[in-house]
Parts: structure tokens; C-alpha cells; sequence
């Protein structure tokens, strides 16, 4: 059973309607969180020529279950932004329509506001995406980046 289904994380999350592409918060602690994406036809970015979704947008899946995490621990929706992208290694150039993927980030450096999270996508056992990506979260009001 998940933590937090779709109707909720829609509920914390800031993108809205179909820009929500994770579809469950399935465990978390203090360092990671596990969520899951499900690839249908439905997605903002399908491309029916392509027969699912680029790649690409697993970044934005990570950041969205870095948010998602992020809201949970803190019991209100967050502030965050995207600071920089790392070491992106994609094995498969798009996401298959049917896939459920498992979203998996881990914290590996913090210095409040900015933190950096190791993002990896998975298809079973197979690893699709890695990245690492570092984000600004909290209250952003009066910082400078």
C-alpha cells in the first residue's frame, strides 16, 4: 500500500492537473523516498508516434518525488526550485506506454536551503535513469541564488 496516492500528492504538489506525472509516494524517511509513475496515454508528454514518453522527463519525475518527500516531512507544501542537473545517464531513450516505474531519491548533501538528491528510475530491477539533481526547498523568501 502507498503512503500517498494521486489524488493526494495532487493535493501538495504545486503542478497541477495532468503536469502531476508521479502517481504514488510509496515509502519515505529522513534521507529517501520511493515513489511510482505509471506511463499511459494520459501523460502531458506521451507522444503517440513515439509510443510513450521520453526519457527526459524523468527529471522532472524526480523532482516532483523530491517535492512530494519534501511536503510530507515538513506537513505543508514547500517552496522549491530546481538549481542544477548532474551526471544525467539515460539507458533507454523513452518510457514505454504500460511501464510502472519506481522513482527513487536519496539525499546526499545538504546545506539548508540548498540540497542535492541522487535520483534513479527503475523498471523492475533494470535501471533506466540516473541523475543527481540539487534544489533549492523551504522558504525561499529574500534568498539570492
Amino acid at each position: 500500500m502507498a503512503l500517498l496516492e494521486k489524488e493526494k500528492l495532487r493535493e501538495i504538489l504545486p503542478q497541477k492537473s495532468r503536469m502531476a506525472l508521479i502517481d504514488r509516494l510509496i515509502s519515505l524517511d529522513k534521507e529517501c523516498a520511493l515513489g511510482e509513475a505509471e506511463i499511459d496515454e494520459t501523460n502531458l508528454f506521451f507522444d503517440e508516434e513515439l509510443g510513450g514518453v521520453p526519457s527526459w522527463i524523468a527529471l522532472e519525475m524526480i523532482a516532483q518525488t523530491v517535492a512530494a518527500s519534501a511536503a510530507v516531512m515538513a506537513e505543508k507544501t514547500t517552496e522549491g526550485m530546481v538549481l542544477s542537473v548532474n551526471n544525467y545517464s539515460a539507458n533507454v531513450p523513452i518510457f514505454r506506454c504500460g511501464d510502472v516505474l519506481e522513482i527513487m531519491v536519496k539525499e546526499d548533501f545538504a546545506a539548508p536551503p540548498v540540497f542535492r538528491y541522487e535520483g534513479k528510475i527503475k523498471k523492475g530491477n533494470e535501471e533506466l535513469v540516473s541523475a543527481k539533481i540539487t534544489v533549492a526547498q523551504g522558504d525561499l523568501s529574500g534568498q539570492q541564488f
